[in-house]
């Protein structure tokens, strides 16, 4: 199984921290995973809360070998660029 590497930042301002994560995770789109946030504070008084999500999706990708080394070597060079391998599945 693969997965995107792309991520993207979202940002929020509010009085404190929890509200200010709170408006960063109603600002997540369906299909999105939250990764990290961050809170910072200003001069200003405020929070701002910056978010990474990154698409959940998550994809199949097959290789053959004559073993499992070879095999598993076949399976990460097709990995796409952009993508990294989350599990390797071995089907006898």
């Amino acid at each position: 199984m693969t997965q995107t590497t792309e991520t993207r930042e979202l940002t929020a301002e509010a009085d404190d921290a929890q509200t200010a994560r709170a408006l960063v995770e109603e600002q997540v789109p369906q299909g999105f995973e939250l990764l990290q946030v961050h809170n910072a504070m200003p001069r200003g008084g405020r929070v701002i809360a910056t978010a990474i999500i990154r698409e959940a999706a998550t994809r199949q990708i097959e290789a053959d070998g004559p073993d499992y080394a070879g095999a598993r070597d076949a399976l990460r060079a097709k990995v796409p660029e952009g993508e990294r391998l989350l599990s390797i599945v071995v089907d006898d």
